[in-house]
């Protein structure tokens, strides 16, 4: 491969996410060029409530662009075009000035959960599933939306326009208050067949389709960057912003997962697998959301698997405070001599299972009451054991959701993962062998804002489509193919975690 120079055009990609936006400048060709983050706050104003100030992502994004071209010493001519994804589910109420009246709910609160139950007499759940492709749930804007109606009506009378969290960001940056259809899907009021704000669903909730933002492409034109936004971030006055997305797809347009038959597993505090489709395939089981794709003609299941991530930061914070310290002073990271422990230790870490349920599950199989548990311990395990159980419990919920994505038909011959479980060998390692398929780690693990910046290329006109840059650009650093001797080892003990976990769920109370 001929050697990849960091020399422009530029592209840029904001991923303005929960807890920070990140600003990450690519080359044409995928290569990074500089990046930064900034975080910014959430507010608990109430224990069940969670709410952030849009213009404090604003700031955030301001002070992540212009850290970027200041420290990079880059011109900003040289930035040909940009775009921004971000949280989902939250909902910005303007003013007719385009003043923010009120912070922002964000998707963590639990405020609206009488709004759903309320929901539910005013339309058929099943219809809703129908229609916008998302069981009913308090996460989605829609209910969200309603709990401002009713709850602080005056605020809801001088609404303008209703914005998804990176529209606002788009909106600062162009002037124009417009959404994507990633963002739209994940409302609860958008029909995913026929890429519109659905009258039905509106009128049923008494909701105004003319306070809602016009629908676009991901990667079409939103606007170009005003003089004022120029002024504020360092950008070029005139620069093209793409409409952008939601997180989630965009990090899988990052990751180069566009097509059938492949899936995303984006790793963090929990995973969540984003698998493209070529038409909308509501799932009546209610475990995958069915959603847009930043990609155009493509839809995607998503579907969380619960603290899979978070189960081993848990057991690191918990049991592994002497060996953190330890790890400091030898300037190495605690997860890289958890992870060789567990590696010596043999598949099915001797009988000992762990279920990763902290805080409930969802995929596999849902259930809200469900526990973490550690199950088959003996005199003669040690840490190695408890922290392999944790690495392939995880697995264990993978290869249970790649079973019920083929019981609806879809069958995933191609996964590639990123974020923070996929920097771990061993684990990338254990999870193709129970999966018994391949595994692919993009070089860029950040996929959200590679993604992002893939739209913005678009949109400048210096790629053709999203999917073919992103088959271009993507590259992939590791890859790690089953074992098939292993892989059956693990068929066999998968079958009995499942039936140890039939007789354990009995127990949840």
């Amino acid at each position: 491969m001929a050697e990849r120079r960091l020399k422009p055009p530029y592209i840029l990609g904001i991923d303005s996410g929960t807890s920070a936006c990140k600003a990450a400048l690519f080359t044409l060709d995928g290569c990074v060029v500089a990046e930064t983050s900034v975080e910014h706050r959430i507010y608990h104003p109430r224990p069940d409530y969670a709410e952030q100030d849009p213009l404090e992502w604003w700031y955030s994004t301001v002070k992540a662009i212009s850290s970027i071209i200041r420290g990079s010493g880059i011109e900003p001519s040289d930035i040909v075009g940009l775009s921004v994804d971000s949280q989902r589910e939250a909902v910005v109420f303007l003013d007719s000035s385009g003043e923010r009246l009120t912070r922002s709910i964000i998707w963590l609160d639990r405020r609206a959960i009488p709004q759903t139950q309320a929901i539910s007499r005013m339309i058929d759940p099943d219809r809703i599933l129908e229609v916008t492709g998302l069981p009913l749930d308090f996460i989605f804007s829609a209910p969200k939306i309603l709990w401002v109606k009713e709850n602080m009506p005056e605020t809801y009378t001088r609404t303008w326009r209703i914005l998804c969290a990176k529209d606002y960001i788009v909106y600062r940056l162009t002037g124009n208050t417009v959404t994507d259809y990633t963002m739209a899907s994940r409302t609860m009021l958008f029909d995913i067949h026929k890429l519109r704000w659905s009258d039905e669903i509106c009128e049923a909730l008494g909701i105004d389709p003319s306070i809602l933002p016009e629908a676009i492409g991901s990667w079409e034109v939103a606007g170009e960057v005003t003089e004022s936004a120029a002024e504020a971030t360092g950008l070029k006055p005139g620069t093209p912003v793409a409409c952008g997305g939601g997180d989630r797809p965009c990090e899988a347009l990052g990751a180069g997962v566009v097509d059938e038959g492949m899936a995303n597993i984006g790793t963090g505090t929990g995973s969540v697998f984003e698998i493209p489709l070529e038409k909308p395939k509501p799932d009546r089981g209610m475990r995958f959301d069915c959603c847009l794709h930043v990609v155009p003609g493509r839809w995607e299941y998503e579907g969380i698997v619960n603290a899979t991530g978070a189960s081993l930061r848990w057991f690191r914070d918990t049991f592994c405070l002497t060996e953190a310290v330890e790890a400091g002073r030898r300037g190495l990271s605690i997860y890289s001599i958890l992870d060789e422990e567990a590696s010596k230790i043999p598949a099915g870490c001797e009988g000992l299972y762990y279920y990763p349920h902290l805080w409930g599950a969802r995929l596999p199989k849902p259930n809200p009451k469900a526990r973490g548990v550690f199950y088959g311990i003996l005199h003669s395990h040690g840490r190695g054991h408890f922290v392999r159980a944790i690495l392939e419990a995880a697995a264990f919920q993978y290869l249970g959701t790649l079973r019920i994505l083929r019981e609806l038909g879809i069958d995933i011959k191609h996964i590639r993962m990123v974020g923070g479980e996929s920097k771990s060998s061993i684990w990338n390692r254990i999870k193709a062998d129970v999966m018994g398929i391949r595994v692919e780690i993009p070089v860029i693990r950040d996929a959200a804002a590679l993604g992002s910046a893939i739209l913005g290329g678009v949109a400048a006109g210096v790629y053709r489509d999203p999917r073919s840059a992103a088959l271009e650009m993507v590259r992939i650093g590791e890859v790690y193919d089953p074992d098939p001797s292993t892989h059956r080892v693990y068929e066999s003990i998968y079958e009995d975690y499942i039936r140890v976990y039939r007789s354990i769920e009995e127990t949840f109370m």
